[in-house]
Parts: structure tokens; C-alpha cells; sequence
């Protein structure tokens, strides 16, 4: 045999072993957090998709443990196409870094990178982060006014979230202020919904209650487009809305304590149309 086939035979058979090698490397996957401590951990937090909720990590090294035990394989960016529930961890190191890790299962995404991974572990983060959630005692953080869905006769919609002041304190004890102003609500047709309903009332469910509902007017919805329009008082009790029939559009105000280092106060407004029986 001519010596040129020869380490063309050595060649192919060496590319074989290391394919084979790098084959099992993946198969074995790795765990990128396998040495991660609560010592490396400053802070954390977990935001929930839905029901878009974030939470207080109470004990990071429950955390930390958890993460130990992630297994990724190969880099895999189709996450984008699945739907479902994920958990975002942001981690503020002791280093003064931070990162963001995502369980949504049969994915791992590490500060938007997504990796296949192993599926246990990945359901083990999702679920300690739900536990957290319904335990109803990890501290709800309140980065911006939590989201607002009216409920009414079984049907659902979101609220627009309008001008609102926001404080937030960030992991190092400073505090950052938010304020942003929007159209008024006559001048928001195209971006309201309309909540087609035959009960007197609504619910207005808000990811997390405020402390105080401050305002509630309404307007006919003959006066779309005029800003100058006087709205009538609504009444609110509790978190319940008394309806006016015929076609509203109405905006509540509404306060959140910033003693748990997160609030501040918003509006919000929604587009109900109630036929009275």
C-alpha cells in the first residue's frame, strides 16, 4: 500500500475517534454552574412569564444548588419558536457582575444564549420558581407598574398601561426613578380593547394589589378624540368596578408603597361595553 493512502486511512480514522469524542462530549453535556456557591451571589431575582411576576430570591443557596445541577448541551436558538412558561433568574454577583438564566424546558438560555439541556434540572428551577410564587411569600418586585387585566361576565381583557411614577432600588441600595407620560385615554382607540359584558360590574385584577386606588372616571365613548372632554366619577370598592351602560372608556389611578423598595403610583385605562338586562 502506497504511503500517501496510508495516512489518508490514519487521517480519516483519527478524524473518526475525535468525531466520536466531541459526539460523547455533547451527549454527556456540561454544567455550567456546577462549582456556583450562595457566596457568589449578592442577589436574585426570578421573573415568571406568564403571569409576568417577579420575586425576591429568599435563599440563594437553595438557588445556587439548584443551578448546580443544570446539564446544557448543544447551543440551540429555537427557543423563540416555543410558547410556554419561563423563569428568568438574574443573579448580581459578589464580583459586581450579573446574569440572566432562563429554565423553559427542554431549553436553558444563559444572558440569551439557548442551550438544550437535561430535562429534570430545568423542570427543578421552574418549579421552585412557581413554589416561590404560590407560597405568596417571596417579596414581589415591582420593577414598573404591574400589569392589569378587567375581568367582566367570564371574559378577559388587558388594561393600556398609561403616565405613571416609578422608583425601583437597585441591588447596590440606590434608587432609580421612573416617570413617563402617555396620551389621554380619548386618544387611544385604536390601542384599547373592547370588554363586551351583561354584569353590572368588573374586576380589576392587577398582578399585584395596590395599596390605594386613588381615582376612577369614565367617559362616553361619543367623545373619542376629544381630550377635553369632563369624565364622570366611577365608583370603586375593593378592587370591583360599577359598570355604566353602554360603551365606556375608563381610567383608574391607582398607588403602591415603595417601603418594599419598589412603587410609586399609575393609570390605566380600558373600554367596556355593558348591555344591561
Amino acid at each position: 500500500m502506497r504511503r500517501g493512502k496510508r495516512r489518508l486511512i490514519v487521517l480519516l480514522c483519527l478524524a473518526v475517534i475525535v468525531g466520536g469524542i466531541l459526539a460523547a462530549s455533547a451527549m454527556a453535556g456540561r454544567r455550567p454552574y456546577k462549582d456556583l456557591t450562595a457566596a457568589d451571589i449578592q442577589s436574585a431575582t426570578v421573573l415568571l412569564a406568564p403571569p409576568d411576576t417577579m420575586l425576591e430570591i429568599p435563599d440563594t443557596a437553595e438557588l445556587a444548588e439548584y443551578l448546580s445541577q443544570a446539564v446544557i448541551y448543544g447551543r440551540d436558538d429555537s427557543y423563540t419558536e416555543y410558547a410556554g412558561q419561563g423563569v428568568v433568574f438574574t443573579l448580581h454577583m459578589t464580583d459586581g457582575s450579573a446574569t440572566d438564566v432562563m429554565a423553559y424546558n427542554p431549553f436553558l438560555v444563559i444572558d440569551g444564549v439557548g442551550y438544550r439541556t437535561k430535562y429534570e434540572p430545568c423542570e427543578a428551577l421552574s418549579r421552585y420558581a412557581n413554589q416561590l410564587l404560590d407560597s405568596g411569600e417571596a417579596v414581589v418586585v415591582l420593577e414598573k407598574p404591574p400589569v392589569l387585566t378587567v375581568v367582566s361576565d367570564n371574559t378577559a381583557a388587558a388594561a393600556l398601561l398609561g403616565s405613571y411614577q416609578w422608583e425601583k432600588t437597585l441591588a447596590d441600595g440606590t434608587v432609580e426613578h421612573a416617570l413617563a407620560d402617555s396620551a389621554h385615554p380619548l386618544d387611544c382607540q385604536n390601542l384599547l380593547t373592547l370588554l363586551e359584558t351583561r354584569e353590572g360590574t368588573a374586576e380589576l385584577e392587577f398582578a399585584r394589589m395596590p395599596d390605594e386606588m386613588f381615582s376612577a372616571r369614565c367617559w362616553s365613548d361619543e367623545c373619542w378624540g376629544d381630550t377635553s372632554a369632563e369624565g364622570e366619577p366611577a365608583a370603586v370598592r375593593g378592587n370591583e368596578i360599577t359598570l355604566r351602560p353602554g360603551r365606556y372608556v375608563y381610567e383608574v389611578g391607582a398607588r403602591w408603597d415603595t417601603a418594599g423598595g419598589y412603587g410609586g403610583t399609575a393609570r390605566y385605562a380600558f373600554y367596556i361595553d355593558y348591555t344591561a338586562e
